[in-house]
């Protein structure tokens, strides 16, 4: 029987083995749980209809039908403080909802699943990119709150066998991890459960933490400590292996997105013809021939403005990996407080979500090599 991850607490649990709570009918003894599989009938134990809703047994919170049933996909998306990790995902929620890439994928329609997520996107992400013209606030640390799952539903039109189209859904779960979190051994390690139940990881690089790149460009950062890029890679790959029993000189299977972001500030350290100038070729389906020159381009930039060893790291602890380049605004910030006049405008934002979505077979992938 296949395992579901509840996306709050993170812990495995069979089918059967999720929870279902007492209605009103029970009386004082409503909201007591019990394991599905003992529902005698579809009843609670008191003989009475039990609420819809499955429960985790764990930390006790509603699991959405839709997660339950699609199973979800657990995406995990990482980087170093400043990287912009809720920049990203604030933007890619609208991009998918109605943005460009909405437009390119014709009858694709993105939903944000439960209150808990549709008032955490709106006050969060929505309000000050697209009202206020200002950042998003910083992801509080792992050891003050608990991560919040944004939980949500891409829904894409597939023609059927037999005729006629149908509508398959992906329920998807983002985590947004502070950047400290990331940093620190200590920290990260609260957050085994959240990457052992991830199936996929997104790591966004911030160039501006690299040395060679912050004087080439120039910043007004005033930042004395920034995080090794390296560091992240090696720790993103020990923690991987924490309950992976056997996995000692084995490669990870768990596919992983590298995300160079920020890159409207490297436009003139790439060519003419770089792939990084050019719009993303994935109009309804993802394609696998730009990704793979995207992804050349971005290892050859950080072989040339980074380390070598970063890419010798990547292949030697990865199975499936893929380099992208993007910017979440367009445009840096004014300041701390304001965006750019002009909005936002990402660049190829959607490409490492549209590459994990081929993965999973969400859509279809063209131009294989």
């Amino acid at each position: 029987m296949a395992t579901i991850n509840c996306p709050y607490c993170w812990t495995p649990h069979r089918r059967g083995d999720l929870h279902l709570r007492c209605g009103e009918r029970c009386g004082a003894d409503r909201g007591t749980t019990f394991p599905e599989r003992q529902a005698k009938k579809g009843r609670c134990p008191h003989g009475n209809l039990p609420a819809t809703r499955r429960v985790c047994p764990d930390c006790g919170k509603d699991l959405l039908r839709e997660y339950v049933d699609s199973g979800g996909r657990n995406i995990a998306v990482i980087g170093s403080s400043d990287s912009g990790k809720s920049t990203w995902v604030g933007v890619l929620v609208h991009e998918f909802q109605r943005g460009q890439v909405h437009q390119r994928f014709d009858g694709m329609s993105l939903d944000l699943l439960g209150e808990s997520s549709r008032d955490r996107y709106r006050d969060h992400f929505a309000v000050p990119l697209f009202e206020q013209g200002r950042p998003v606030d910083s992801t509080r640390s792992a050891l003050v709150v608990t991560p919040e799952p944004l939980i949500f539903s891409l829904r894409f039109r597939q023609a059927r066998r037999f005729g006629g189209t149908g509508v398959a859904p992906v329920v998807t779960v983002f985590y947004d991890t502070a950047g400290e979190d990331v940093a620190r051994a200590q920290r990260m390690d609260e957050l085994i459960s959240y990457l052992d139940a991830a199936e996929g990881v997104i790591l966004l690089l911030d160039p501006l933490q690299m040395p060679r790149v912050r004087e080439l460009v120039g910043t007004n950062h005033e930042k004395t400590k920034y995080t090794e890029q390296l560091h992240v890679v090696n720790r993103l790959g020990e923690l991987l292996r924490e309950r992976r029993k056997g996995s000692a000189g084995k490669k990870l299977k768990t596919p992983l997105a590298i995300a160079l972001t920020k890159v409207d500030l490297l436009r003139e350290m790439f060519g003419p013809e770089s792939p990084l100038r050019r719009p993303s070729g994935h109009d309804g389906v993802y394609d696998e021939a730009d990704g793979l020159d995207v992804h050349e381009e971005v290892r050859g930039w950080l072989d040339q403005w980074y380390d070598p060893a970063f890419d010798r790291t990547i292949a030697n602890t990865f199975q499936h990996y893929r380099y992208f380049g993007l910017s979440a605004l367009g445009a840096p910030p004014v300041s701390g407080t304001e965006l750019s006049r002009s909005g936002v405008h990402p660049y190829r934002l959607e490409d490492p979500m549209l590459w994990l979505l081929a993965r999973f077979g969400a859509i279809k992938m063209k131009g294989k090599r």
